[in-house]
């Protein structure tokens, strides 16, 4: 296993310090999922590469730097250009892509500038449902799969995630079988959560979430790392442990990451709580964030909500 991936996530946050940073390059997207496209904020704001390396300068503390959308590789140069920056200084960086703007040329630039993760969504065995959920034609589904194929030959650590939802839940080994077929071995499973200010419900039920996994787990390849996001926090009372290859990461957001919109916002996390603590070009020093702690971070560390645990066991654990 790459202990690159999820290294921060692996040890449980005991102290508050931003050692992780993810930054929205671009909230414009060539797909239009439901999921994703009500929590981006797609309203055409960008941060140039120079302007967040820029940013990056003042945080001597960074571990990792995410890049995401929108579809990030819409500004790939930029990409680029904070990958190389980000390796020389030993930064760990990940990439958050849907992968339909890839090809061999651009996957060797990415591993010349050093990128550590790849990271696409994958929760489709098939162009047709692809095409359906997207609303893209299904030939981009066929060209998205060559592109993994193509960079999990590459030293860069390859991470395929499925969202664990009503449309996936009942196909997840399937769908665990097409990505390592695709010669990936490491596999998240984001857990789906309710998001109200998205309007998104579509969870999957209690049930089927814990079939779900169990399955996944005890048919799990010797040589596959499986990752459970959102599920640390009920993990033991569905009866998930933890073994050699499989991991429910802790959450940091708000702890030891957060997220920088195209427009400077600071955001504690852009999808299960988009809650606005500054903006940098409005006074708010990312550096001094949790030194000089604004009110909503204060107040988001003190209760901590969790959209995955409410949805699970309304009456609590």
């Amino acid at each position: 296993m790459s202990t690159k991936y999820k290294a921060l996530e692996l040890d449980k946050p005991m102290t508050y310090e931003l050692e992780g940073l993810e930054v929205g390059v671009t909230s414009n997207c060539n797909f239009r999922c439901d999921y994703c496209c009500a929590y981006n904020r797609n309203d055409g704001q960008t941060l140039d590469g120079k302007e967040v390396i820029r940013i990056l300068e003042d945080l001597p503390n960074l571990k990792r730097v995410r890049l995401s959308g929108g579809e990030v590789t819409l500004k790939f140069q930029d990409c680029v250009d904070i990958v190389a920056y980000c390796t020389s200084r030993g930064i760990q960086t990940q990439l958050n892509s849907n992968g339909s703007l890839l090809n061999e040329e651009r996957i060797g630039q990415l591993v010349d500038a050093g990128l550590t993760t790849i990271h696409i969504s994958f929760n489709f065995t098939t162009a047709e449902g692809f095409s359906r959920y997207y609303n893209i034609h299904p030939s981009v589904y066929h060209k998205i799969r060559k592109n993994i194929t193509m960079f999990a030959t590459t030293k860069v650590n390859v991470v395929l995630e499925t969202l664990l939802f009503n449309e996936t839940q009942d196909h997840m080994q399937e769908i665990s079988q097409h990505v390592y077929s695709m010669g990936v071995r490491t596999h998240e499973i984001q857990n789906s959560i309710i998001m109200g200010h998205t309007g998104w419900k579509a969870i999957a039920a209690r049930e089927q979430l814990k079939n779900a996994v169990n399955e996944l787990i005890a048919r799990k390849p010797e040589d596959t790392t499986l990752y459970f996001t959102c599920m640390d926090r009920f993990m033991e009372a569905m009866g998930f442990e933890e073994q050699p290859g499989v991991y429910f990461p802790h959450c940091i957001e708000g702890m030891k990451q957060l997220h920088l919109h195209g427009n400077g916002d600071i955001l504690i996390s852009e999808l299960c709580h988009p809650v606005i603590i500054g903006n940098i070009y409005g006074g708010t020093s990312l550096k001094d964030i949790y030194s000089n702690m604004p009110a909503p971070l204060e107040k988001y560390l003190e209760k901590r909500p969790c959209p995955a645990l409410d949805a699970l066991f309304p009456q609590g654990v």
